[in-house]
């Protein structure tokens, strides 16, 4: 009868096997969900093609912005120059002071003095206006860009 000794050398050659096996094995495993991880990011990051439904509008011909100094007709000339290019407006409405705006997110300039009133324009934080007339916590005021209209001054402004 044969006597079977514990052979330590096959047992390590054995074992540094297994570990180099598993080691492949989850490599092969990293790649393979990196790589379908890709694909799928690949496919979600592009845009479907837009579907097209019979009550669409047909696409609209490029602006007259975009057409060449040459392509403009005689017509389109003349009527440039008949159009009156609009009035200055007269500065006749006096400044009381200026203030710059303190409320962080900005002011909305209305049509009137209220919250009811259209908004027409804003004013960005930091910014500084002429006030032209004040009717409680209301303020008319004129921007930097000549727009006339009225903010609630009474504590989101700073007077200067």
């Amino acid at each position: 009868m044969a006597s079977k000794r514990f052979n330590l050398e096959g047992f390590l050659l054995g074992l540094i096997k297994f570990i180099f096996g598993v080691a492949i094995a989850l490599f092969v495993i990293s790649l393979a969900g990196v790589a379908t991880a890709r694909y799928f990011l690949t496919q979600l990051s592009t845009l479907p093609e837009r579907p097209l439904y019979e009550n669409d509008a047909p696409a609209q011909p490029p602006s007259d912005a975009a057409k060449p100094a040459e392509e403009t007709t005689a017509a389109e000339q003349s009527a440039e120059a008949s159009t009156p290019a609009p009035a200055a407006q007269p500065d006749d409405t006096k400044v009381l002071y200026k203030v710059k705006v303190t409320y962080g997110a900005g002011l909305l300039v209305r049509t009137g003095p209220g919250p009811d009133a259209a908004t027409i324009d804003g004013i960005d934080f930091d910014e500084t206006v002429d006030v032209l007339e004040e009717s409680d916590r209301w303020y008319k005021v004129r921007t930097s860009s000549g727009v006339e209209g009225w903010i609630k001054g009474r504590g989101n402004t700073q007077k200067l």
